[in-house]
């Protein structure tokens, strides 16, 4: 058990996007804002997860950017739109960092840990030793460990 004290800030926490904030599109991706569904309960989720850890960011791979499939503008768009509706139910996004690389191999590109170390860039308070990912995919899991 993770000993969580209200009071500490000492905690950070990375989120996946799709699959873990939003419904997932299978087979495609979401290229629009109207594309993109709050699971049912996340808003309140990540408002009680803003009381107990510092900072939240979001971690997310968006593969769909580098294949042309969406625009960066749109991608841009829903993020800002997130993190407005998120910041609307007491909650908080401190970053969203997202890699488009379409290469397995970058090393910004989860399970990579890229995005991961440019948080610990502007988050210095992050402490690995004090942070937990949230994820619903192998690769998550792998740049959590």
């Amino acid at each position: 058990m993770i000993p969580f004290h209200h009071s500490t800030t000492k905690w950070s926490l990375f989120l996946d996007r799709d699959g873990v904030i939003n419904e997932e599109v299978h087979n495609d991706y979401v290229h629009h804002w109207e594309d993109f569904k709050f699971y049912p309960g996340s808003l309140t989720a990540i408002e009680n997860l803003s009381k107990l850890f510092k900072p939240i960011v979001v971690v997310t791979n968006q593969r769909g950017v580098g294949k042309g499939l969406t625009k960066l503008d749109s991608l841009l768009n829903i993020h800002h739109n997130m993190q407005n509706e998120v910041l609307k139910h007491g909650g908080r996004i401190d970053a969203v960092y997202f890699c488009t690389d379409v290469d397995g191999e970058s090393p910004n590109r989860k399970p990579n840990i890229g995005m991961g170390l440019k948080a610990k860039t502007d988050f210095p308070e992050i402490d690995f030793q004090h942070a937990i990912m949230v994820g619903n995919t192998l690769s998550d899991m792998m740049f959590g460990k």
